[in-house]
C-alpha cells in the first residue's frame, strides 16, 4: 500500500513537495525552451514536374505509344543522386561551406534533404503495360528559403535536362546502331552471293539443274557404247574367221586391213565412251555433297535476308523517333510549378514541443515528488494512523519547526528567510533584500564563469536554482 490514498492525501504531498515540484518543472521547461531556441530552421521548397503523354502514335502499328515515364524518372533520380552530380550541386550553392564535414557527410546530409515524389496517372493501365506516371514532385530541405528553393528548381531543371537529352540521344543512338547493323548485313550478304556464285561455277556440271542434263547423257553414253561393244565383238569374231583360214588370199589380206582398222576405231570409240561415262558417273557421285553445300548457302542468305528487312524496319522507327523527339511530339517533362521561397520552416511546432517539454517536467517532479514520500513513509494525518494502526489518534498536534544553523538550515534561511520565532534567536535580524541577494550571488557565480556562451549561463544557473530547491524540498 502506497501513502496516497485519498485526494486530501494527494493535495498534501503537492503542499509538502511544491518546491521539489515546481524546481523540477522549471528546470525542465528552462531547458526545453533553450533546446527549442538552440534548433534551426528547416524550410523545404517543391517543384512539380508534368509528364506529357507523346501527341503522335507509332507509325508501324498506328498504336498509342506505351508510356515509358515511371522506368525513365527512376533513372534519372538515379543518375541525379550519384556522387558525383552530388558534389557539384553543392560546389554550386555553396552549402555546408561553415560545417566541418567530409565530402561523404555532406553528400548523406544532401541526400536526407532530398526527396522525390511520383504522382500516379489516374488512367487505368493497360494490361501488362507499366504503371504511368502523370508528375514528379522534387522536395529540397535547406537553412534559408532562397537556398531551398534554388536546390529544388536545380534538380527540377536537370530533370527536365535530362528528359529530353536522353530521349534525342537514344533516338540518334538508335538509328545510328541500325545503320551501322544494316551495312553490316548488306556486305555480309555481298560475300555470301559471292562465295555462292564461285561454288556454282566450280560445280556448274554438279548443279541440280545440269543433273537431268547429265543423266540423260549417262543413259545416251551407255546405249553408245553398247553398241560399240558389240560392234567391237563383231569385228573381233569375224577377224578370228578370217585368220583360221588355211590359205589366205589377197581378198582375205583387205579384208583383215579393214577388219584391223575398224576394230582399232571402235576401240578407241568405246574408250572415249567409258571416259565420259566415268566423268558423268563422279559428277552424279558429287551431287549430294554439292546439294548440301547449296542449301547452307541458300539457308544463309535467306537469314541474312531476314535480318535486314527487320533491321530496315527498325531503322525506319528509329528515324520516326528521332524525328518525333526532335519535333517535342513524344513524350516529354515540363515544369509545371517551379519552387518558390516558403513562408514559413518545416521544422515549426516549437510551441507543442515547448508545452511537452513543460507537461513532462511537471510530471517528472510528480514523480520524484511520490518517490521521496515512499522513501519516507511518514504517517502525517489522523486517516494514515488510523487506517495503518489501527488506533484511533486523541489530538494532533501541528508540527512546530525552527531554523538549523547547519546546512539544511542555510538554506532554509537563503530561500524562506526567518520565521517569526525564531528572529529573536538570531544575532541580527536579516535584512529585506537578503534572499536576493543571495540568489544573486548564487546566480552571479554560476553565470560568471570564463567562457560560457548565454545558453550555458542559462544551464548553470537553472542547475543551481534546481539544487538548492530539491535541497530544501528533501529538508520539509
Amino acid at each position: 500500500m502506497g501513502p496516497i490514498q485519498s485526494l486530501d492525501e494527494l493535495i498534501g504531498l503537492l503542499i509538502r513537495r511544491r518546491l521539489l515540484i515546481g524546481a523540477v518543472a522549471v528546470f525542465g521547461t528552462v531547458l526545453t525552451l533553450l533546446h527549442v531556441m538552440s534548433r534551426p530552421d528547416v524550410f523545404e521548397s517543391a517543384a512539380v514536374i508534368q509528364v506529357q503523354s507523346p501527341i503522335v502514335t507509332d507509325p508501324i502499328s498506328g498504336a498509342q505509344v506505351p508510356s515509358q515515364s515511371a522506368q525513365r524518372l527512376q533513372a534519372i533520380e538515379q543518375r541525379l543522386t550519384t556522387r558525383d552530380n552530388l558534389l557539384a550541386v553543392i560546389d554550386r550553392h555553396g552549402l555546408y561551406q561553415d560545417l566541418a564535414l567530409s565530402e561523404d557527410e555532406m553528400i548523406h546530409l544532401l541526400r536526407m534533404s532530398l526527396r522525390f515524389e511520383r504522382v500516379a496517372s489516374a488512367a487505368s493501365p493497360q494490361f501488362g503495360a507499366p504503371p504511368q506516371v502523370a508528375a514528379m514532385i522534387v522536395f529540397a530541405q535547406a537553412d534559408t528559403r532562397d537556398r531551398a528553393a534554388r536546390i529544388a528548381n536545380d534538380f527540377a531543371q536537370s530533370i527536365l535536362d535530362a528528359g529530353a537529352e536522353g530521349q534525342t540521344g537514344r533516338a540518334r543512338e538508335s538509328v545510328q546502331f541500325f545503320s551501322r547493323q544494316l551495312e553490316e548485313l548488306r556486305a555480309e550478304i555481298v560475300r555470301t552471293e559471292t562465295e555462292l556464285a564461285g561454288f556454282k561455277t566450280e560445280n556448274a556440271m554438279a548443279l541440280p539443274a545440269q543433273r537431268a542434263l547429265r543423266e540423260q547423257e549417262l543413259v545416251g553414253l551407255e546405249s553408245d557404247l553398247r553398241a560399240v561393244e558389240q560392234d567391237l565383238s563383231a569385228a573381233r569374231s569375224e577377224r578370228d574367221t578370217v585368220l583360221a583360214r588355211n590359205s589366205q588370199r589377197a581378198t582375205d589380206r583387205r579384208q583383215m586391213d579393214v577388219l584391223e582398222e575398224q576394230i582399232a576405231r571402235l576401240t578407241a570409240q568405246s574408250a572415249v565412251l567409258q571416259e565420259g561415262r566415268a566423268e558423268i558417273r563422279g559428277l552424279l557421285v558429287q551431287a549430294p555433297e554439292v546439294d548440301r553445300r547449296l542449301l547452307t548457302f541458300e539457308r544463309n542468305l535467306s537469314q541474312l535476308q531476314e535480318q535486314f528487312d527487320l533491321t530496315t524496319r527498325r531503322l525506319a522507327e528509329a528515324r520516326t523517333a528521332m524525328d518525333v523527339e526532335q519535333h517535342q511530339q513524344g513524350e516529354t517533362f515540363a515544369l509545371l510549378e517551379r519552387a518558390m521561397e516558403p513562408d514559413y520552416p518545416v521544422s515549426g511546432g516549437r510551441r507543442k514541443l515547448a508545452l511537452a517539454g513543460g507537461l513532462g517536467s511537471l510530471m517528472l517532479g510528480f514523480g520524484l515528488a511520490f518517490l521521496l514520500d515512499l522513501r519516507r513513509p511518514v504517517l502525517r494525518t489522523r486517516a494514515q494512523v488510523a487506517r495503518e494502526l489501527d488506533l484511533q489518534p486523541i489530538v494532533a498536534i501541528p508540527p512546530i519547526r525552527g531554523i538549523g544553523r547547519g546546512r539544511r538550515g542555510f538554506l532554509a534561511r537563503m530561500l524562506l528567510g526567518s520565521p517569526p520565532a525564531a528572529r529573536s534567536a538570531l544575532p541580527a535580524p536579516a535584512p529585506a533584500t537578503a534572499q536576493p541577494k543571495a540568489m544573486a550571488r548564487l546566480f552571479g557565480a554560476a553565470k560568471g564563469h570564463a567562457g560560457l556562451t548565454p545558453i550555458g549561463s542559462g544551464l548553470a544557473g537553472s542547475a543551481v536554482l534546481l539544487l538548492v530547491m530539491i535541497g530544501v524540498a528533501v529538508t520539509t
